[in-house]
């Protein structure tokens, strides 16, 4: 009900003629089945003209407008970085001031929810819910700009292959924003001291299984087991979107459909590890304290896990910083593994990735300049020269004085080679060859990234909030991890669930009464698949 009062208070404001920038009169959205179509402004021209600050050398774009605005981007980002961007762009386009606002994301969605019902919705959002962002209609239709901006012909070749913030539409509401490879972090100490030898780059899943196994020792010589895993993220995510080049999102997404029998294979492989003693402990548990003999120990400060499933970020954050370079660990990343020996074989697969995205809101004014800005903000090449900069220089910290650089810095999603070459020098900055060779390599692996499910698929956080992470007491991973039920007892039913809550979402954002972008056809092939999936 609350969604739909929203969605109340957004077509209304486009009533009384609120619609605005920022600080320049607000306002909300559109009326959802009227206004969310193609935008009609004009589309990017990519004509530039070079400008050079700090030795850096720019291409401003010459298509925008000449009149002084103001521009607010509400983001959930990190604050200091923003900001720094922020003041760049403004040098770059001086007649544009921009209102950063920072909100911290486990109250983001309620604060922009109040924003946009005071008629104070800004003009370029972040956002990680796409349901949330979807039901609530705040997206406006990029397409037009996406489609004729040369830079999105440099991305990662899933964001456009795959539709990536396009949500099975032929519009676009979603640019990536940030991103962060998934990858297997392997402390190479620990395999030397196992005598194990190294996996090979283009390892398979079966490699990875056998690697962990292979780890786990309980009786060591120095009297402390060793751990074949330590996991951060499930192993089951990583192994829905490794199975096959075909899927495009968790749970056996391929673009229509979702297929559970996929993801439990990989749920039940993670379960029997779990099950078996091969995944080291948890922090905050006996079983911690009783390894280690500290209850708060983290299992990648030990110096005994062969492997991590650590987020992205865990490397710069942690392991790269000074305190944790003397201690015994030699922390270098693999790409996620590809399941059969074809996909393994190849120098790319599909992997998985935390992908935050981005859109402009229905309400914006000046649109062409809030693309401008978001996708400097995002996946822009002058955005990303500014943040090699900014991370380059360890005077840039944050409110608790550290380096930005070690502050959850994302990767870039271009493949421009003079961004990647930057940033490549700036993250192994103090590396020797080997490990910098290992970097190099591990990013040009993981450049077909598949977001998870939340992020980039209509209807399936709705899915995993109303039955997924509900049923059995608890949800269906506790069942299984426990033992006391199989993942294939989940399956069929929650891939008809899957399916349903998709289709669903499908007419209810993009039907009729939603966005209204949706063929005829594409309205009776879901609500076929909502007959069929009750």
């Amino acid at each position: 009900m609350r969604k739909k009062l929203l969605a109340l208070a957004l077509s209304m404001s486009m009533v009384f003629g609120l619609a605005g920038c920022g600080d320049k009169g607000g306002g909300g959205g559109g009326d959802a089945a009227t206004s969310q179509g193609k935008s009609e402004t004009k589309a990017v021209s990519g004509e530039t003209e070079e400008k050079e600050i700090n030795g850096i050398k720019y291409k401003v774009a010459t298509d925008l407008t000449k009149d002084d605005i103001e521009l607010t981007y509400f983001h959930f980002d990190q604050k200091e970085t923003v900001e720094y961007l922020a003041k760049r762009f403004e040098e770059l386009y001086p007649n544009i001031k921009v209102n950063a606002v920072f909100n911290d994301v486990a109250t983001y969605n309620e604060t922009l929810n109040t924003l946009v019902s005071n008629n104070k919705a800004p003009d370029a959002i972040m956002y990680s819910d796409a349901d949330f962002a979807l039901s609530n209609y705040l997206l406006r239709d990029i397409s037009e700009f996406w489609d004729s901006d040369p830079e999105t012909k440099e991305l990662a070749s899933t964001i456009n292959e795959c539709g990536l913030g396009c949500y099975a539409t032929s519009a676009r509401y979603g640019m990536p924003v940030k991103f962060f490879p998934t990858g297997m972090y392997i402390d190479l100490n620990v395999l030397k001291k196992l005598n194990v030898p190294a996996p090979d780059r283009n390892w398979k899943w079966s490699d990875m299984i056998k690697l962990i196994k292979d780890c786990t020792v309980k009786d060591s010589p120095d009297n402390m087991a060793y751990y074949g895993c330590g996991f951060y993220n499930r192993l089951d995510s990583y192994y829905g979107i490794a199975a096959a080049q075909t899927i495009q999102g968790e749970f056996g997404f391929d673009g229509t459909d979702f297929d559970l029998s996929i993801w439990a294979v990989g749920e039940q492989e993670f379960a029997d590890l779990k099950q078996g003693g091969y995944i080291a402990p948890e922090t905050k548990t006996i079983e911690m304290e009783n390894w280690t003999g500290n209850f708060e120990e983290w299992c990648g400060n030990t110096g005994h896990v062969a492997l991590f499933t650590e987020a992205f970020w865990t490397f710069q954050n942690t392991w790269n910083k000074e305190e944790y370079k003397e201690k015994d660990l030699d922390i270098v990343p693999y790409v996620v593994p590809a399941v059969s020996e074809e996909d393994a074989s190849t120098d790319l697969h599909h992997t998985i990735a935390t992908i935050d995205f981005g859109g402009l809101t229905t309400s914006c004014e000046y649109p062409r300049e809030a693309y401008e800005l978001l996708k400097f903000m995002a996946f822009g090449q002058n955005g990303w020269k500014t943040r090699i900069e900014m991370y380059n220089n360890e005077e840039n910290v944050d409110a608790a004085n550290t380096p930005l650089k070690h502050v959850t810095m994302p990767a870039p999603i271009t493949t421009n080679q003079e961004i990647w070459d930057g940033y490549i020098d700036m993250f192994c900055d103090g590396m020797d060859d080997e490990h910098k060779e290992h970097w190099r390599e591990y990013f040009a692996s993981c450049m077909e990234p598949i977001p998870y499910g939340w992020t980039s698929i209509a209807g399936y956080w709705n899915y995993c909030d109303e039955y997924f992470n509900k049923i059995e007491d608890g949800g269906i991973h506790p069942a299984v991890d426990s033992g006391k039920k199989k993942a294939a007892d989940f399956a069929d039913e929650a891939t008809t669930k899957a399916n349903w809550y998709h289709a669903t979402a499908m007419i209810n954002y993009f039907g009729p009464d939603g966005y209204g972008v949706l063929s005829d056809d594409e309205i009776a092939k879901y609500e076929k698949m909502i007959e069929e999936n009750q």
